[in-house]
């Protein structure tokens, strides 16, 4: 139905529906006769920072907007860039913007928010959901990706989502369908306060005395301010007495459960719960995993190179640029874009019986460009590695017909080419020695599923370095 309805959009249509309990449901598709195409209006537009004035090819590029203020804007401005593509709302939201002090840019399209981006660096983004085309949950995944625009503060608007996304993303706050003024002056001034403020705090509850001063070493910098709790109740008297931009949380506290500290935390009045990075060394269940999910917005297992994610998801909900790092911030950091870009171009021979688990990892292998070689099972996998010498990783489903792949990894371990091959084990985590099991058949790290791509991408990142 998502899907219907953006096709529809594009169409210039719309879709109801009448429904009736017990009885069914009526959808109507209701499409326009004609469709008048509106052709983009040539304007050379200024770049915010450039001095020779730089022209973008067109005032709207792909898609009609409102006119803005992107041919008034200044060396100081404060800018909001505006990705709506209901005219009407967009032209309330740039009064608005202007009122509050703000130099506006307006696009309707992800697409065309993502070139302003980045021609202009704007320090806020207002993002709507539904867009024609790319939508804005799309566009929120591309500028986090992007070095150069993930620190900027982004607001999601969205009048037709009924549930905000299980995790924001790096986005400051999700306004839902009750959008009015009182709601919008809200949103302007979080803005506001995000751009104000030249210096954010940071709570760090760690039992470890060691890893939490490491911790803080990391993370602290001229723009970043470190608090420091080793017990959930230390946690919550200053929790009470400041303002945080972020939490950094483990698990394992001597006197509360960290997901008990959190539910606390949520229910305390007048104290908006900010992003939560879970960095912890336990190994979640499945039950733990999904409960945590509904409320941190990063869960991150402490192993090789976890510093490297942990310092990138604080700076993410930090809003914060590489130039703000503390030195040795900034070498973490550079190694780890270093990581990403070693992606490029290697060879993963993926090995699943399950087709929807083969798509759904070759998509995130294929976005970081990687090449990808598919084995329905372990027989199949051991003829994939003959035939082909140049595999850079494995990775390995263990319950696979045929050759299952605990077999398969111990055949791979007796080939002389591949003694040391990257192979990283995918299970089910059926049983609790699982872990054991399959380092002793040969594996090189080990996941459990429901897979977390991030922390998938990680180990791949490592074994690949080395």
């Amino acid at each position: 139905l998502s899907i219907s309805r953006q096709l529809a959009r594009l169409l210039g249509a719309k879709i109801n529906v009448e429904s009736i309990p017990d009885q069914g449901s009526i959808f109507s598709l209701i499409v326009p006769i004609e469709i008048e195409e509106v052709q983009p209006v040539p304007e050379d537009v200024p770049s915010k920072n450039s001095s020779t004035n730089t022209p973008l090819n067109s005032k709207y590029f792909n898609y009609p907007s409102i006119h803005d203020d992107r041919g008034n804007i200044e060396e100081r401005d404060k800018i909001i860039l505006i990705i709506e593509g209901d005219e009407k709302f967009a032209n309330i939201l740039y009064e608005q913007a202007n009122k509050k002090g703000f130099k506006c840019l307006a696009a309707s399209t992800g697409e065309d928010g993502l070139v302003l981006a980045e021609k202009f660096e704007p320090s806020a983004i207002i993002l709507d959901t539904k867009l024609p085309g790319m939508d804005g949950h799309k566009v929120l995944a591309e500028l986090r990706e992007n070095r150069s625009l993930r620190h900027i503060p982004v607001h999601i608007l969205s009048v037709d989502d009924f549930f905000p996304p299980p995790s924001l993303d790096g986005a400051i706050e999700y306004l839902g369908a009750a959008l009015n003024k009182k709601n919008l002056d809200e949103a302007f001034a979080k803005i506001e306060n995000v751009l104000s403020r030249k210096v954010r705090n940071v709570l760090v509850i760690e039992d470890d005395e060691n890893a939490r001063k490491t911790i803080c070493k990391l993370i602290s910098g001229s723009d970043v301010k470190c608090f420091e709790a080793g017990t959930s109740k230390e946690a919550l008297i200053i929790f009470k007495e400041h303002y945080f931009d972020c939490i950094v949380l483990d698990l394992g506290l001597p006197d509360k459960n960290g997901i008990e500290l959190i539910h606390q935390l949520r229910n305390m009045k007048d104290h908006q719960l900010p992003p939560i990075v879970i960095y912890t060394g336990k190994d979640l269940t499945l039950e733990e995993s999904n409960e945590l999910k509904k409320y941190a917005t990063s869960i991150i297992i402490k192993g090789l190179k976890s510093e490297e994610r942990l310092l990138d998801e604080t700076a993410l909900f930090l809003h914060r640029t590489m130039t703000k790092f503390p030195s040795t911030a900034k070498m973490i950091k550079a190694g780890y874009f270093d990581k990403e870009m070693k992606f490029k171009g290697k060879k993963i021979l993926v090995v699943d019986d399950d087709e929807r688990n083969v798509f759904a990892l070759s998509q995130v292998l294929l976005d970081r460009e990687m090449i990808i070689v598919k084995a329905e099972n372990g027989k199949i996998a051991l003829e994939k590695l003959g035939e082909q010498s140049d595999i850079d990783l494995v990775l390995m489903d263990i319950m696979m017909p045929e050759m299952d792949g605990y077999e398969a990894m111990k055949q791979i371990r007796l080939m002389p080419n591949y003694i040391k091959l990257p192979i990283i084990a995918l299970t089910a985590k059926a049983m609790k020695d699982d872990k054991q099991k399959c380092i002793d058949a040969g594996a090189s790290d080990y996941i459990t599923k429901p897979i977390d791509v991030d922390r998938l991408l990680s180990l791949i990142g490592v074994w690949l370095s080395k």
